[in-house]
């Protein structure tokens, strides 16, 4: 075993690249270094294509769970290194998952509801602040409304018209993630999203998209194994056999 406590590895659904990246990280390392992964909106099952495209560089990922984010840390009490996988965000499609009506919950709330979408809140007659854990950062919405002590004084003008004014626009701010404060080393790796088929895409394409995330998340997990190696002063990749085995195999099917 290495001095690395664990590499957490954090996506939105935690069903493809998360797990690809997990798989990858798993077989270099040859089981030296905790590794878990985890989504914001866990979908349950892996997809068969993510299972498909490492099965052809030789890694099985058909066993691996997909989890919450809360769950992956539950395993572990730290982690030395934080990976967030997402899509850049000029590519950023729209997600369903993003717009789901569940009250997310977090640790670090400060005693107030968070919820997923700010317009799903319920009113109330003081300020109240809506949040998101995401993979990057903690979005923060808050409202003000002139019954709010804080902002509320005498001689305010919000007070004489209080019966029409229900508040302001949102004002949102990025704060750094709880999972991300206590870790030594956090990464941000841009792979294109690749569970949802575009419209008439055939399943052929889609495998296509899944064999280039694969490759890309192979030289990030060889990128990063190589930085932690020079951080602890310890050998991490053990084997990169995979990455050689995806490199073969994108060659031929290109």
């Amino acid at each position: 075993m290495t001095s690395c406590r664990g590499i957490l590895i954090a996506g939105v659904t935690n069903r493809a690249r998360t797990l690809m990246a997990e798989g990858f990280l798993r077989s270099m390392t040859g089981g030296q270094v905790f590794i878990a992964s985890g989504g914001l909106f866990p979908y349950g099952l892996v997809h068969p294509l993510a299972v498909k495209a490492m099965a052809e560089v030789g890694i099985d990922i058909s066993t691996l769970i997909s989890s919450s984010l809360e769950f992956a840390r539950r395993k572990s009490r730290t982690y030395d290194v934080y990976i967030s996988v997402d899509a850049s965000y000029a590519n950023r499609r729209a997600d369903r998952h993003q717009r789901s009506h569940k009250v997310a919950e977090f640790e670090d709330d400060d005693g107030r509801e968070l919820y997923g979408d700010p317009m799903l809140a319920m009113a109330m007659p003081s300020h109240w602040a809506v949040a998101r854990d995401a993979a990057d950062a903690r979005q923060r919405w808050n409202i003000w409304s002139p019954r709010d002590p804080t902002i509320f004084y005498e001689n305010s003008t919000r007070k004489f018209q209080d019966h029409l004014y229900e508040g302001e626009p949102l004002f949102m701010r990025l704060e750094i993630s709880a999972m991300r404060a206590d870790v030594k080393v956090s990464e941000r790796w841009e792979v294109g999203e690749v569970s949802e088929p575009f419209a008439m895409e055939r399943e052929d394409q889609q495998l296509k998209r899944f064999r280039h995330a694969r490759a890309r998340l192979a030289t990030e997990s060889v990128r990063l194994l190589r930085y932690l190696e020079e951080y602890y002063g310890e050998r991490m990749l053990v084997s990169d056999s995979c990455l050689k085995a995806s490199e073969i195999v994108s060659r031929g099917l290109t």
